[in-house]
């Protein structure tokens, strides 16, 4: 399995489609909701996204996606502020017509794991994958495709067939803005890293391994010294700092849902005696094992 698929399937990945409508004339809705992560798909028209924190506005249109790694107050709407009138260029007219004209999907990425989320805080706080985006695959227009064809027609199993889907969306998102950003630090830049990623695979594949940062080199193909400071430039932590974190997220994952001792547990996260290994993991996890094995099951 490789290393992105690794940690997604350790945080369990789960996605959905909260909300579809059409709308014509003058509305608005409020992005608020119980969602870490979210996604709006204008499916067709034209709207505006307005961001009052950060003072923006953003013209959306037909085939546009946009996603909210994390929470942060928004709402789309058929008209620009007044205030920001001037600031942004209005959108192409619609030619008259009965019919609505704009079609708005939102769904949520979420995951069951209680932990911090590597994946979304390497992601900034807006991603606007446009129509007409370069980084914009046939994959992804694909996938997009079909969340508005079955969310439209309410097929019997469409609402399974859509959360499918959104998950193998949230995929293409993370590699659309991998290859449009050109993403230089933070995890996802680690995992594009073919050096880096290597190493950062191996620690995935045998989190027990007696590693050092010599052996994490070479399995990079480069000396000790230079891959110690190229691996802390782009993930801002040091190597063995990552493997401490792994090896305690895939430990709290196994307390959490498993029934496998925490003997056992220690042993598999590459600790000699269960004492040393509680130990660093509640200086790492900031609780005990214990503690984490009464944690609800969401």
């Amino acid at each position: 399995m490789d290393t992105l698929s690794n940690i997604l399937s350790l945080l369990n990945l789960r996605a959905s489609v909260y909300f579809h409508s059409s709308f014509c004339g003058n509305w608005s809705i409020d992005g608020d909701n119980e969602y870490r992560a979210t996604f709006h798909l204008i499916a067709r028209g034209n709207c505006w996204l307005q961001l009052p924190d950060l003072d923006r506005t953003i013209v959306l249109r037909g085939g546009d996606l946009i996603v909210f790694p994390r929470d942060i107050r928004h709402s789309i709407s058929s008209s620009q502020s007044v205030e920001q009138a001037e600031a942004a260029p209005s959108p192409p007219m619609e030619p008259e017509t009965d019919e609505p004209t704009t079609s708005l999907i939102c769904g949520y990425f979420d995951f069951d794991s209680p932990q911090a989320n590597p994946i979304l805080d390497a992601m900034p706080d807006l991603i606007h994958i446009k129509n007409e985006d370069p980084a914009r695959t046939s994959m992804l227009d694909t996938v997009l495709r079909f969340i508005t064809s079955e969310t439209e027609s309410a097929q019997p199993g469409s609402d399974v067939i859509v959360d499918k889907l959104s998950e193998i969306l949230f995929i293409h998102v993370i590699r659309a803005y991998v290859q449009h950003a050109g993403v230089k630090t933070g995890l996802l830049a680690a995992l594009s890293d073919t050096r880096l990623g290597r190493a950062i695979r191996a620690v995935h594949e045998d989190p027990a391994y007696n590693w050092r940062v010599s052996t994490l080199a070479e399995k990079a193909g480069m000396s000790r010294s230079a891959f110690a400071s190229h691996f802390q430039a782009v993930t801002g932590i040091t190597p063995m700092q990552y493997v401490t974190n792994w090896r305690m997220q895939t430990a709290f994952e196994k307390l959490r849902t498993g029934k496998v001792s925490v003997g056992l547990i220690a042993e598999q996260s590459g600790y000699q005696t269960e004492a040393s290994f509680r130990k660093a993991f509640k200086k790492q996890m900031g609780v005990g094992p214990g503690a984490v094995r009464r944690y609800p099951d969401r």
